[in-house]
């Protein structure tokens, strides 16, 4: 049934069915090679869970989604910008995932009760063990592919720093996808020795009692194998320097390096600061912006004068009707003499 649903790669599927059988198996006199493998993975339990529900990966990602939601009018369009939301994509499938609600699901059966100790006598069946399994594979693809999104993301926004463009929010960027690429790295490397583990232990429960879930997929026994050459490419991949000779480094020294630099280069860097302030007050008083707010300007009112313009228009008045009478009284003159 779980071909069926889960087809030729079954680590690539989001969701992956629970299997129906019995969750535990019962041991009889279990051996030490058995109380070796229950405590390591155990161990390795505890310590995935706490890197995978850590803080501060939750607060990376409530940032990242930050940035995309706020930027995505003026941004929308840009290649970093784009990188950005495949690195979002990643995470968002990796939460749908489940994977931490599936090993917390494998801990607690190794402990039966809150106050009684491991029982070694009881273990998980090989179907929930290779249901984990499965999901810590197709993790790891998932990273590899999160911490590929995040390099990409990396080198366009240090390519667009150098059009001196949006400098403030590539900045932001570049640290965000620096520290998710860490963070997560981390994460990375405790599964792989969390699997490494945990398929030990499959060795052993398949032998006590054989009850495969997936018939046609054979687990690796080397999970560096499997993920194939990207892995390698993420631990030994030299960080691209091409970068330094455009200038880059060198203008964002000026920026963020001025506390190392000498009294003396202080003042020149400073100096030259002010006076690009001065020349971009001077550029933006003669470019008007249309996109910008328009401050309103005070209006004063003057002190009224002492011309009064009612009696000006009185006195105009006064003398149109004057001159009226006077051409009325000439007309009549001139009647009276024809």
């Amino acid at each position: 049934m779980a071909d069926l649903l889960l087809g030729s790669e079954p680590w690539n599927r989001v969701r992956i069915p629970k299997a129906g059988s019995l969750s535990a198996v019962m041991v009889q006199n279990p051996s030490a090679t058995l109380h070796l493998w229950i405590a390591g993975v155990i161990k390795e339990c505890h310590l995935v869970t706490v890197s995978l529900k850590s803080r501060a990966l939750d607060a990376e990602t409530d940032v990242l989604c930050a940035v995309l939601y706020s930027n995505h009018n003026r941004m929308g369009r840009h290649k970093s910008h784009l990188a950005l939301k495949q690195v979002e994509q990643c995470l968002k499938r990796l939460k749908n995932m489940n994977l931490a609600g599936s090993i917390q699901d494998l801990f607690e059966l190794f402990f039966p009760s809150k106050n009684q100790p491991v029982n070694t006598s009881v273990v998980p069946g090989q179907p929930v063990v290779e249901l984990v399994l499965m999901k810590v594979l197709g993790a790891c693809k998932l990273l590899l592919r999160l911490l590929d999104c995040c390099c990409k993301t990396f080198l366009w926004t240090v390519k667009h720093l150098g059009l001196q463009e949006f400098i403030i929010l590539n900045l932001v960027i570049v640290g965000l996808v620096s520290r998710l690429w860490v963070l997560y790295k981390g994460v990375f490397k405790r599964l792989i020795l969390f699997y490494e583990t945990l398929f030990g232990l499959l060795q052993e429960v398949s032998r006590i009692q054989p009850m495969p879930y997936f018939k046609d997929f054979t687990f690796p026994s080397d999970i560096t194998e499997f993920l194939g050459q990207p892995f390698f490419e993420v631990f030994k991949k030299e960080i691209p320097t091409d970068f330094a000779a455009r200038g880059i480094t060198k203008w964002l020294n000026k920026l963020f390096l001025i506390s190392e630099q000498s009294p003396k280069a202080i003042e020149e860097t400073l100096l030259g600061i002010s006076k690009n302030d001065e020349q971009m007050k001077i550029n933006t008083q003669n470019n008007e912006d249309l996109g910008q707010p328009v401050k309103k300007k005070k209006v004063f009112k003057e002190k009224s004068s002492e011309f009064d313009v009612r009696a000006f228009c009185n006195q105009l008045k006064h003398k149109a009707t004057q001159m009226r009478k006077l051409r009325h009284r000439k007309a009549k003159k001139v009647g009276q003499a024809t």
